[in-house]
């Protein structure tokens, strides 16, 4: 197997590594939230590819370099400049799939970011429509408490005054100011916009 074949077959595999890349990086903002372990993991291990490439190529565009160097002014050695030339052909494939690579990884740090920062603002969307149930319940645990403060005041086995009274009065006067609480209760919770 000669070395253009083998920097080829490299091509082969970086081509693959820059089409997922690519697919990766359309679907980072389309992704489901049921979906995200899957996805992470699909972008950690075109990474984890990325990188291993670019360590094997890593430092064979200099060794290229050097040897076509020697071979070009090694004319004894080499008798034909061919073999510079092919030389140097190799190393501008092995350039070209290191920048490749390098591109590839930078879409994929971005789309990692940009699917964390998605991650992050649905997190922040779902804490906050959260916050407003809970408010909400708050606020009528806030209306209900007193509510119950009264009627447990009242519902005791003590002397209620007026109790002697023979008429619905004072019951209906209990009912008229926890109702009157509940409005004034109310009319503060939307004035601070809690409801």
């Amino acid at each position: 197997m000669t070395s253009d074949n083998i920097v080829d077959s490299f091509m082969d595999i970086i081509h693959k590594v820059e089409v997922e890349s690519e697919q990766i990086e359309d679907e980072v903002f389309m992704a489901r939230d049921t979906d995200h372990r899957a996805f992470l993991r699909r972008v950690g291990t075109t990474r984890k590819s990325v990188i291993n490439l670019m360590r094997l190529l890593g430092g064979k565009a200099d060794v290229l370099k050097g040897f076509t160097k020697r071979c070009n002014e090694n004319y004894k050695m080499t008798p034909r400049v061919d073999i510079g030339l092919y030389l140097g052909d190799i190393q501008d494939h092995v350039v070209t799939g290191m920048n490749n690579l390098n591109h590839c990884e930078r879409m994929l740090g971005r789309a990692h970011t940009n699917y964390l920062a998605q991650l992050s603002v649905d997190s922040n969307i779902q804490s906050n429509e959260m916050n407003k149930k809970l408010k909400t319940v708050t606020v009528i645990a806030s209306i209900i408490v007193p509510l119950n403060v009264i009627s447990s005041v009242f519902g005791m086995n003590v002397p209620i005054p007026w109790e002697g009274s023979g008429t619905l009065l004072p019951f209906g006067l209990i009912l008229a100011v926890m109702g009157f609480i509940v409005l004034i209760l109310l009319c503060v919770s939307r004035w601070q916009r809690w409801i």
